[in-house]
């Protein structure tokens, strides 16, 4: 049997604990800033995917509410979504549960627009809102929609706007 200092005495390669430990330091002052890059880049990714679905959210509520047959009957309405009286408009269940989310879909006259050279409120325009409301990471969000639909089918078209 070998003694212990026969055993320290062979020149055999290896490593020291000082060597060992200098490249353990080494190599985690690199991984650690990789690993937070890749955590922001992933938190920032989640948070875009969010607000793209918001928008898909609200830009089908807005398509199904500037159909003829719906918005010239319903002038001026706000419609609190879900609506058993309007099925029609919906937030994906997913969505609703996920982020407990809600919309309010608003249709009125476009405000300060008027009829050219008379200063009459253009009744032909109408503006449309969709307001989307959801909770993420426990902070409020809300995404905000807006668009114009003139009726094309009236002869009294000479809208203008005010700004």
């Amino acid at each position: 049997m070998r003694s212990f200092n026969a055993f320290l005495s062979d020149k055999k390669a290896a490593f020291s604990l000082v060597e060992v430990l200098l490249a353990v330091f080494i190599i985690g002052v690199g991984v650690i800033p990789v690993l937070s890059l890749f955590l922001s880049g992933t938190q920032t990714v989640e948070k875009g995917s969010v607000v793209l679905e918001a928008s898909i959210v609200s830009q089908n509520i807005l398509d199904r509410a500037r159909s003829d047959s719906f918005i010239w009957k319903t002038v001026p309405i706000t419609i609190n979504i879900p609506d058993e009286k309007y099925p029609e408009f919906r937030i994906p269940e997913f969505f609703k549960k996920k982020y407990q989310a809600s919309a309010t879909l608003t249709i009125e006259e476009a405000p300060d627009h008027t009829i050219l050279g008379t200063g009459a409120r253009e009744t032909n325009l109408l503006q449309l809102t969709v307001i989307l409301k959801w909770i993420e990471l426990g902070m409020p969000k809300e995404y905000r929609l807006l668009t114009y639909r003139a009726n094309t089918n009236s002869l009294n078209l000479k809208t203008s706007a005010k700004f």
